[in-house]
């Protein structure tokens, strides 16, 4: 079992991890646009919203009435713009809860007995894991959406889509790491298994 000072970085290096996560799941820049020069606009996609300088506002995203969800309607292309958008929302949402739930874990875990530090890693893991898959399933619905979607045509990805890589990248490693560190790195402390 891992010694006190690596539960302590764990959660530091965690709870960065979910800074990067809540990053990209509020700030609506996952995928971009910008205009050339001289009538220079820019509009961000976010996963809940739409902002843009020519309007100067922001309004909700996807939305039917605004014709968000016809783009690709007679198009070959196989993709519905709407629904993996809200799809790729609610992965977002729900792995913001998982990762509340593994911050409640690591405070259980750092702050009780000899046997819950025991037994509690090999759950924390499996909900970084947990928190790492879900943000990958919504980063891969939002890209499929931005490759083939024709509304999305000259757009890049953002800050937002690169925070959400940032953190699954990183609670990847932070479970790999512990595990590794469990198992073969803390000298005289009883193993994973």
């Amino acid at each position: 079992m891992p010694t006190r000072n690596a539960y302590i970085a764990t959660t530091a290096i965690f709870l960065a991890t979910f800074g990067f996560q809540l990053a990209s799941l509020f700030d609506p820049k996952w995928v971009q646009y910008k205009s050339p020069e001289p009538y220079y606009t820019e509009a961000n996609y976010g996963l809940f919203q739409k902002c843009s300088t020519l309007t100067d506002d922001c309004r909700r995203f996807p939305q039917k009435s605004w014709g968000d969800c016809d783009q690709d309607k007679d198009s070959d292309r196989y993709v519905n713009l709407c629904t993996e958008w809200r799809v790729a929302s609610g992965f977002a949402i729900f792995s913001a809860f998982v990762g509340l739930w593994v911050i409640a874990g690591l405070g259980t875990v750092l702050y009780t007995g000899e046997r819950w530090h025991a037994s509690g890693w090999k759950h924390i893991l499996g909900l970084v894991g947990i928190f790492a898959g879900l943000q990958v399933v919504c980063m891969g619905l939002i890209a499929h959406v931005t490759q083939t979607s024709a509304m999305f045509t000259h757009h890049h990805y953002g800050v937002s889509f690169i925070f959400s890589n940032v953190s699954w990248v990183m609670s990847a490693l932070l479970a790999l790491g512990v595990t590794l560190y469990a198992r073969y790195g803390a000298q005289g402390y009883i193993a994973l298994e």
